[in-house]
């Protein structure tokens, strides 16, 4: 009932317009009558939905350095117990006690948000966001069609600080996010310091965990969500488009097909059980391990190609739907370039380019043409942030 009653309000104008008047003046009452905790510290990833990504990096880094021992660390979720980090301190999402934790708090560290389309972070608290995906590929903010009706809110939240990794993103993020210049910060995202800093063991550990052949290479597809695709329930949707026979004869002997999709999808269809070729990994908490067991990338609009790009493994485009999805939605002029064979849009012309690449000069223009062109830092940007935040 709960998600049905979200969904709704996320696309409604009206609803969300009720929601944010009624719901922001209550909170703000609320907040004088809660007195700010300075050592305390709330994290939310990806709207409470997983334990990942930049907060994650962020948390684990202070909980294993001794001079943050003063902070209490509070970490909300849509499902606490279906978490199975383990973490003291765990909340549910979008209850009364996290509004007074987040009224309480000194300090917001999400990749997301954290007011939930609200307004009423009180002058005393620090909001600090970590890009979860680089600006870049599609339109964003004020940038978006005045006819895309696919975002219902065209609520601005407030961050004190924007932690980026792209050399191009102030820019659109100026523009399109009405932020000032002056409250981005460079220094790479912190989930990605272990695409470069890892254990070899580990890929190892993580097939296994998946039960992914030894000797198969990994083809992972991870596209974006498409906002304008929901059911009558307003549930977002993703139907890959593949021709699942056809992949396996042709790339069968050779790969593994791992699929996941975006946070946002709620439900993943039409998708077969085929054993020892397709792997679904819908909803595995970790995307940095499916990145890191892969060989090569296949996706469309999403910004995971650049976090990708670290690696400098193999990305494709397969944006079966780019007419629609450019008119949907939109895309910025410079994503028809990324790519050494441009947008492909049938799953032939996918499929031959994965037998026919010369991988080692595939892996060069990853290099040279995404990593280095688009990521500004990469490796240590946990430090360089916490430095930066905590002093």
């Amino acid at each position: 009932m709960i998600k049905k009653v979200k969904r709704l309000v996320k696309s409604s104008r009206i609803l969300y317009r009720i929601y944010y008047y009624l719901g922001s003046f209550f909170l703000r009452i609320l907040g004088m009558l809660i007195k700010t905790d300075d050592n305390l510290i709330l994290f939310v990833a990806y709207g409470g939905q997983r334990y990942d990504d930049s907060p994650r990096a962020i948390y684990e880094y202070m909980c294993n350095h001794s001079r943050f021992s003063q902070f209490t660390y509070m970490w909300a979720f849509v499902d606490p117990a279906e978490i199975e980090a383990n973490i003291p301190n765990k909340i549910k999402i979008d209850t009364i006690s996290y509004y007074i934790y987040a009224l309480k708090a000194k300090y917001w560290i999400t990749n997301s948000s954290v007011s939930r389309g609200l307004n009423f972070k009180k002058t005393s608290t620090v909001n600090i966001l970590f890009q979860h995906g680089m600006a870049g590929i599609k339109k964003i903010g004020d940038d978006l069609s005045e006819n895309n009706k696919s975002f219902s809110s065209g609520f601005y939240e407030t961050f004190d600080y924007i932690f980026i990794e792209g050399k191009k993103e102030s820019e659109i993020l100026t523009r399109a996010w009405k932020v000032n210049k002056n409250q981005l910060i460079t220094s790479g995202l912190p989930r990605n310091d272990e695409l470069v800093n890892f254990d070899p063991e580990r890929i190892a550990k993580i097939k296994n965990k998946l039960n992914i052949p030894k000797e198969k290479k990994v083809l992972l597809y991870a596209p974006t969500f498409r906002e304008y695709e929901r059911d009558k329930a307003h549930v977002t949707y993703l139907s890959p488009p593949f021709d699942y026979m056809l992949w396996k004869k042709m790339l069968g002997k050779d790969f593994v097909l791992l699929i996941t999709a975006h946070y946002e999808v709620e439900r993943l269809m039409n998708l077969p059980v085929m054993e020892g070729f397709i792997i679904n990994a819908f909803k595995y908490p970790f995307i940095n391990d499916l990145i890191l067991i892969s060989d090569i990338l296949i996706s469309d609009y999403s910004s995971i190609i650049f976090d990708y790009s670290i690696t400098c493994k193999p990305i494709i485009s397969y944006a079966y739907d780019y007419e629609m999805y450019k008119k949907e939605r939109g895309l910025y002029p410079e994503y028809e370039t990324l790519f050494s064979k441009g947008v492909l849009t049938e799953q032939i012309d996918v499929i031959e380019h994965i037998r026919n690449m010369n991988y080692e000069d595939e892996c060069r223009y990853t290099k040279e043409h995404i990593r280095d062109r688009y990521i500004c830092n990469y490796g240590n940007a946990t430090e360089r942030a916490v430095k930066m935040i905590f002093g």
